[in-house]
């Protein structure tokens, strides 16, 4: 579960929901923000206006009527200090503002002694005000979900594109095959044509590699046969005992070469039989038999090659073991190169003496055959192989069956 969350918490979708959610409030923020200031003020100078158009209206009917109207006052001590103080003289027909502790005032001098003056209490204003406010927060609240499903499909179709071509790569690094078929113009589109153009050339190079690997061998075979020939008609003595040495590696390379080409081209057909696993491993050690679907002669080829890979180098093999329908090996050595564990078998890599056809061969019988081939390396020293095989179904026969490995 931690991995889970760990995984959604740095995801590339997660961040773009994030980014445009916070966008979004941000915007929202600000926007609210001026409008909230703007509308006060403008609810203030229409506070003023009112303000002034009932001073001057109480005014008017004051010289008329000499009575008081529209809560006008003649009292000069109620109105604030700053006011006082900043009221124009008289004779000069104009009024004064000033807002303080919730009212709008409006005064005008009459007189050396006589100031009329209004007070509007803003109780309106800030109903008004705390109104729009409400309904800001509930259009946010309304607006944010939304813009948070917008960057969350928008993000999820980025991601979804960005993690396809991230597996077609994986499958690719893996040696396998695989197409990232993302369309579109933009930046992903590009980068998912860039792998899918390295496939391309990863597999035309593979195919030169598997046409040059059969042609070399079916070219060293007549050679080479001629070579064990001429070797066995060498009179005895220890420099024809290191020529022939020479000559069987030699022959051993070209057959797996030969072993190899047949393998790639995925066309041979395949007597798959039932039997006991046990059997089909001379040596080892049965901690528990099962019947497997195999061709024992694959069987045979892959524990051999195993085998000889442990001796020439791990360090030589310490366990064969049949566990089930799984046959497993173990050796003493330093154990398997990283490159090695993360991309498998590679044809002609070998950390020492060596071709490395041998791992090759063994994954290429195990796929054709069925089965699985994990490598590791073990906590204590040395290396680690499974091959895992296939159980008969419940109406597989003893007989078995023949199907082509392409």
């Amino acid at each position: 579960m931690p991995s889970a969350l760990s995984g959604w918490r740095h995801s590339l979708r997660t961040r773009i929901t994030l980014a445009v959610l916070g966008a979004a409030l941000a915007t929202l923020l600000g926007v609210g923000v001026v409008v909230d200031h703007q509308s006060a003020v403008d609810a203030r100078d229409r506070l003023r206006t009112q303000a002034l158009t009932e001073l001057s209206a109480g005014i008017a009917v004051l010289e008329v009527t000499s009575t008081l109207r529209y809560d006008l006052s003649l009292d000069p001590v109620r109105l604030p200090a700053p006011l006082r103080t900043s009221l124009p003289a008289a004779g000069e027909d104009r009024a004064a503002t000033y807002y303080a502790d919730g009212r709008m005032w409006a005064a005008r001098r009459l007189g050396p002694d006589r100031v009329a003056s209004v007070a509007l209490d803003d109780g309106p204003v800030r109903a008004a005000r705390s109104s729009l406010r409400r309904r800001m927060l509930l259009a946010a609240g309304a607006v944010l979900p939304l813009t948070a499903l917008l960057g969350l499909l928008v993000g999820a179709g980025l991601s979804r594109r960005l993690r396809r071509a991230a597996a077609a790569a994986e499958v690719i690094s893996h040696g396998g095959t695989a197409r990232c078929t993302v369309t579109g113009r933009d930046e992903v589109a590009a980068l998912s044509r860039a792998v899918d153009d390295m496939a391309d050339a990863l597999e035309r190079r593979f195919h030169v590699e598997q046409a040059f690997s059969a042609d070399v061998a079916h070219e060293l075979r007549t050679p080479v046969a001629g070579l064990v020939s001429a070797s066995e008609l060498l009179p005895p003595g220890e420099p024809t005992d290191l020529l022939r040495g020479l000559v069987a590696r030699l022959r051993h390379l070209v057959e797996d070469l030969l072993e190899v080409a047949r393998l790639d081209s995925g066309t041979e057909e395949i007597a798959l039989s039932v039997h006991h696993l046990g059997a089909l491993v001379p040596g080892a050690a049965v901690e528990r038999d099962a019947k497997v679907l195999v061709d024992p002669r694959r069987v045979e080829r892959i524990v051999t090659n195993l085998v000889a890979n442990a001796e020439r180098h791990g360090g030589g093999v310490t366990s064969l073991v049949v566990d089930g329908p799984r046959v497993v090996v173990r050796d003493g050595g330093t154990g398997f190169p990283a490159d090695i564990l993360t991309a498998g078998a590679i044809r002609f890599r070998s950390t020492g003496q060596g071709t490395g056809l041998g791992l090759t061969i063994v994954h290429g019988q195990a796929r054709t055959l069925g089965a699985t081939v994990t490598m590791a390396n073990l906590p204590a020293g040395g290396a680690e192989v499974v091959v895992s095989f296939q159980e008969p179904g419940p109406s597989s026969g003893s007989t078995g069956s023949t199907v082509c490995s392409g």
